[in-house]
């Protein structure tokens, strides 16, 4: 039976020794990290030959045999790191191949920058196991354990939906909290979700997130829960404080409050900042559990009721891309382009998190075994297109009406985009009848013969 790999998150919960031992092993990694991106510049600039990960794991064998504190380590978890090293220059590389105006060459890591470190195969050095249901609050079982070398036993919080082999683990750390993501292979069968039955295409928006047109021609919404928005006072309120915390702090080095810090200098952190921005981390992090325990649940209740889904390809990049400055009559002057309010609107986007929701849709669809399309925006034009007669109907970001210029069809522009998409998904990249149909927007699919059209709904 053909077999998938599916990962699960679990929750670490260290004691104070383990959590230092944790560290050390971390800052070990991080310190091997940053010396294999050293030793891959020096190669170059003496025009030695490319630094490949054969070569990488061999001086990691040497330095383990001459360095006590790698000793300790467990060798595949070090060739986990020299393999993260090999794939950001593969990357690197092939960005400067394809002519990119910023290729980003590999970054020395700190410590507070630097994620975690990796193990190969279970049972070599790391090893997840079963324990009893012990009961610890809010009534949850705690299911797993993991005995880690050279720290120990650790106690996992955390399940998934199946029972799989373990195979490779990551270890991360993130606002001072230890994470264990395991990955599993799994049977086809175990992960497989019941699909729907029901046919619906939905376009995504900020103040109603999701507008659902279904095939029977009813339209459900589902409203934004704006995660974000909803505690901005609350941010702003703590990040006021951090500011004064901050000024006080430019004051010990002799710098005014609007003085920006010199370069070569650094902003002392004092214990109650420290604390502040632990705070301000924390609030973020929150917000960003919320946001996907919320997109899983929705995921997973459309998968569980529609067998066949159509949505629209989202350039999110593009859609929180900052506005060009516009010059003004001098050259140190520029006229308003709007950039105040572009950016409140880029936030919006971000706390909405359109790309995440279509992934997590994406591949429920596939464990279902269910139809999920994407429409070619620069195509079918579902804001712009009349769900109806499809003449096109040109609108701003402020139109939040559509009414066509050529069968008077008037209802709002996310429940005609929705509609637009359905008929999509029904018809292809052909209507018959439409106004549009001279035009390049021809079918990607198998166009429709003229002996047998499709058939137009209303």
């Amino acid at each position: 039976m053909e077999s998938v790999n599916r990962k699960i998150t679990y929750r670490m919960y260290p004691t104070v020794e383990q959590s230092v031992s944790l560290d050390e092993i971390m800052g070990l990694h991080c310190r091997v990290y940053n010396t294999l991106l050293e030793e891959h510049k020096r190669r170059y600039d003496v025009a030695l030959p490319p630094y490949s990960f054969k070569l990488m794991c061999q001086d990691l064998t040497i330095w383990r045999n001459h360095t006590v504190a790698l000793e300790q380590l467990n060798a595949q978890s070090l060739q986990v790191t020299a393999k993260r090293v090999s794939l950001a220059f593969k990357a690197f590389f092939r960005r400067t191949k394809e002519g990119a105006e910023e290729p980003g060459y590999p970054r020395f890591k700190s410590a507070g920058r630097f994620s975690g470190w990796g193990y190969k195969t279970h049972g070599d050095g790391w090893r997840l196991t079963e324990t009893e249901q012990l009961l610890c609050r809010k009534n949850k079982p705690r299911t797993h354990s993991l005995r880690l070398s050279g720290v120990g036993k650790i106690r996992l919080r955390g399940k998934g939906r199946f029972a799989g082999t373990p195979k490779t683990c990551e270890i991360t750390k993130k606002q001072d909290k230890w994470y264990l993501s395991v990955t599993f292979e799994v049977e086809s069968s175990d992960v497989a979700r019941v699909p729907g039955t029901e046919t619906a295409a939905f376009d995504w928006g900020l103040t109603t997130l999701l507008t659902i047109a279904k095939a029977d021609g009813t339209i459900e919404r589902v409203d934004n829960p704006r995660l974000l928005k909803n505690k901005l006072a609350a941010l702003k309120k703590l990040q006021q404080v951090v500011s004064m915390e901050e000024i006080k702090a430019k004051a010990l080095i002799g710098l005014a409050a609007d003085q920006p810090i010199p370069k070569g200098k650094h902003l002392p952190v004092t214990p109650k900042l420290k604390r502040l921005y632990k705070q301000v981390s924390n609030f973020h992090s929150k917000i960003t559990r919320q946001r996907q325990d919320f997109y899983h649940k929705l995921s997973a209740w459309m998968v569980s009721r529609f067998g066949n889904l159509a949505s629209e390809e989202l350039d999110v990049k593009a859609m929180v891309k900052r506005p060009k400055a516009i010059p003004g009559a001098n050259e140190e002057d520029f006229l308003p382009n709007g950039a105040e309010r572009k950016a409140k609107l880029n936030r919006s986007i971000h706390d909405a998190a359109p790309a995440t929701l279509l992934l997590m849709i994406h591949y429920k669809a596939e464990e279902a075994g269910s139809e999920f399309s994407l429409a070619d925006t620069k195509i079918v034009k579902p804001t712009q297109r009349c769900h109806k007669c499809g003449a096109l109907d040109p609108k701003g970001l402020h139109d939040r009406w559509h009414t066509c210029p050529e069968c008077y069809v008037h209802l709002d522009r996310d429940e005609n985009a929705a509609r637009t998409i359905l008929r999509w998904f029904n018809e292809g990249n052909y209507w018959l009848g439409t106004s549009q149909s001279a035009d390049p927007f021809v079918c990607l699919a198998e166009t429709p013969s003229i002996a047998d059209p499709p058939v137009c709904v209303e």
